[in-house]
């Protein structure tokens, strides 16, 4: 201050007007919005007695769309300045995304699920998970349950076995007795010619010829076992038929081998070996059709035999009498064979309940897998879903991934299983339909 207000040293004007210069500091305070002040045109002055007038000056906030319409005016000006080289380099920046948006689409792996449905139902809102591997979960979940099965299943087809020759014993008294009651009728309306001769012949008719073709049914029999019996052997299956007479049918030597065939070595064909049991236990059933058509052949020749050609009272009586006692034999026979179907399909149906008891959780277990293994859940719209192959999907390991579709067949909890897999950089479609889809329940049964 001292050097400022000292008088001018000798030497002139020049040294004046080297004058140092001062910088006015204005203080700004912080987080004041900015005003901008406008001049107003005074206004008139008031008549005198109304008051006085208002301020010259207005103070006025400035709004966001002022500021950004005066941000593009000045952009605006400061690129029409700009040179024509500029213009082309933005235009071919521009082109260039363009250009690799379009490759990098172009390039992009997705595989797209449809489904056409006619029986399976999805839901109300129907989704395509991706999933982790979990044939490792679902064989633990198969063993689990395969080992409370245990006990039950051998009991149950055991019970099965026995139904089907009991049902058979009742059908055959059956048939006896409506041919006998027939016989019975006619013979009460008819007179009877030369009794000792017709019952000789129908003995002979049903000691012989009868004898003939029960012999040649068990040795077609026994021929069918055998040739099932050397097919498994060829084939080294776990083959052990019944060895009791009466459980040696043919329905069950099948049923024998079809079970074989689930424990056969991977390099037999199945396809063709269930074609071929098919096919031989379709020949079984023509020849048992014919076979049974001869015997009842038999039955009307037996029944002509019969047919009473005298009117001696006497003999008439008694031939009806002793059709009577051997029609209520069969009939105490029936009787007890009823008995004992009835009381197997009581044992039947409680091991059934006993089984579906131990198979109730399996479904739920079953259900929870989706949530341990979850990779991508995609909503399935207009029965299209469309999955790219990016982030955790891309991330996977090759071969680690399935697409799971799940719904209901006739009320029954079914999934469709897929692999997934997809090829690089081209856009891929699997397509499910009813067929693909199967019921959880079944995956007890088999692997």
């Amino acid at each position: 201050m001292a050097e400022e207000n000292a008088p001018p040293p000798a030497g002139g004007e020049a040294d004046t007007a080297k004058k140092k210069l001062r910088l006015k500091v204005t203080r700004v305070e912080e987080n004041k919005p900015r005003v901008r002040r406008r001049i107003l045109a005074p206004k008139p002055a008031a008549e005198p007695g109304t008051g006085g007038g208002s301020p010259a000056t207005e103070e006025k906030r400035v709004g966001a769309g002022r500021i950004f319409r005066e941000l593009g005016r000045k952009a605006w000006g400061v690129a029409k300045g700009w040179n024509r080289n500029v213009w082309i380099g933005i235009g071919a920046a521009i082109g260039i995304m363009v250009l690799y948006g379009v490759w990098t689409e172009w390039r992009k792996t997705v595989v797209r699920v449809r489904v056409e449905l006619n029986e399976v139902r999805l839901g109300d809102k129907p989704e395509v998970l991706v999933l982790y591997d979990f044939s490792e979960r679902l064989a633990g979940l198969r063993r689990d349950y395969g080992r409370r099965l245990a006990p039950l299943q051998p009991q149950i087809r055991e019970i099965e076995k026995t139904l089907i020759l009991a049902r058979a014993d009742a059908a055959g008294t059956t048939e006896k007795m409506r041919m006998m009651e027939q016989a019975l009728g006619e013979e009460k309306t008819k007179s009877l010619k030369t009794v000792e001769e017709n019952q000789a012949s129908v003995r002979r008719l049903w000691i012989e010829e009868a004898g003939l073709l029960d012999q040649e049914f068990d040795d077609r029999l026994k021929e069918f076992l055998e040739k099932v019996e050397g097919r498994a052997r060829d084939l080294g299956l776990f083959y052990h038929p019944e060895e009791d007479e009466d459980l040696q049918q043919a329905e069950i030597i099948a049923n024998e081998f079809r079970l074989a065939l689930y424990r056969a070595p991977p390099s037999i064909r199945l396809p063709e070996q269930f074609a071929w049991i098919e096919k031989e236990l379709k020949e079984w059933h023509r020849f048992e059709k014919e076979w049974k058509s001869r015997y009842q052949g038999l039955g009307a020749k037996a029944r002509k035999l019969r047919n009473p050609g005298g009117d001696n009272p006497e003999l008439r009586q008694d031939q009806t009498k002793i059709q009577a006692r051997e029609l209520d034999r069969f009939r105490g026979d029936a009787q007890m064979i009823q008995k004992e179907i009835q009381d197997y399909e009581e044992r039947l149906k409680d091991l059934r309940e006993k089984e579906a008891l131990a198979k109730g959780p399996f479904e739920e277990d079953v259900n929870t897998i989706p949530e341990s293994f979850l990779c991508l859940r995609i909503p399935l719209e207009d029965s299209l879903a469309q999955i790219a192959v990016e982030g955790k999907v891309a991330e996977a390991p090759a071969g680690a991934l399935r697409i799971v579709l799940r719904g209901k067949r006739n009320g029954q909890p079914a999934w469709a299983i897929r692999p997934f897999d997809p090829v690089a950089h081209k856009k891929t479609e699997v397509i499910f339909r009813d067929e693909d889809f199967r019921e959880i329940g079944d995956w007890l049964e088999t692997e």
